[in-house]
């Protein structure tokens, strides 16, 4: 199933989301993994493209545009916005999607979703913790750069003006929701039904807290194996997954 995810960049620095596409992150920390030589190691894929803005200027060309209007100066404000729409890796196979294709889509979504902005496309065939789906990461900054025809889906006369920011809103997710199982309904790829609600819902901090704890326990795991110890648990589950486990169960 294709899922997307939108994530708000307040980081001043915009040069930092070029570098997380091209270079390899710690999914943890989100800090760049080095090699022995203390230099950045490059994604094993990268495609990598520009609406409105070259990719390697994209973080002076925004900062430019910035000045002009000026705006995105204080600390608080949401400078870029990320977004992600990952394939379910089955369609690889399935369904014939390759990451050519997966670009070309990526491309169209965001220019028919975020007409006017300086937006860097890329996509990665790693998967998320190395689980091998294709995704593409739409990114770009808050500040629109032109003019553009007034969508339906744009909910103020703002949304399609120059010197304007970015406008996220519920329905508007929703909207992208949709968009989104369009998207792969006419490419014949695995989907779910997103605008339905999840019978458990996992936050983010509740997500990452399950995934520390998984990989620490992991460590712990074969330091036992190795001293000839049998560990006890392999599965780490946080507080809040504990309670709704025994929940569950009365």
């Amino acid at each position: 199933m294709a899922l997307i995810k939108h994530i708000a960049i307040k980081n001043v620095s915009y040069s930092d989301a070029l570098a997380y596409l091209k270079f390899e992150h710690d999914e943890f920390t989100n800090k760049p993994i080095l090699d022995e030589n203390g230099e950045m190691i490059r994604r094993q894929f990268v495609m990598l493209e520009g609406i409105n803005c070259t990719p390697e200027t994209y973080g002076s060309e925004c900062t430019r545009l910035n000045r002009q209007y000026g705006k995105n100066n204080s600390r608080e404000e949401i400078k870029a916005h990320h977004y992600i729409i990952s394939f379910d890796p089955r369609d690889k196979e399935d369904n014939g999607l390759t990451p050519q294709r997966a670009q070309e889509l990526g491309m169209e979504f965001a220019r028919r979703h975020f007409p006017g902005h300086q937006i860097i496309v890329c996509t990665h065939t790693d998967g998320h913790n190395k689980a091998g789906n294709i995704h593409v990461h739409i990114v770009f900054n808050s500040l629109r750069k032109l003019d553009v025809e007034r969508e339906p889906f744009m909910e103020r006369p703002a949304d399609a003006l120059a010197g304007f920011k970015h406008h996220v809103s519920k329905n508007f997710l929703e909207f992208l929701k949709q968009e989104t199982m369009e998207m792969c309904q006419r490419e014949s790829f695995y989907q779910v039904d997103l605008l339905s609600p999840a019978k458990v819902r996992i936050t983010d901090r509740e997500y990452w807290a399950q995934r520390r704890g998984q990989a620490a326990l992991d460590v712990e795991n074969q330091k036992k194996i190795a001293a000839g110890i049998t560990p006890t648990a392999t599965k780490y589950e946080t507080q809040l997954g504990t309670l709704r486990q025994a929940i569950s169960t009365t």
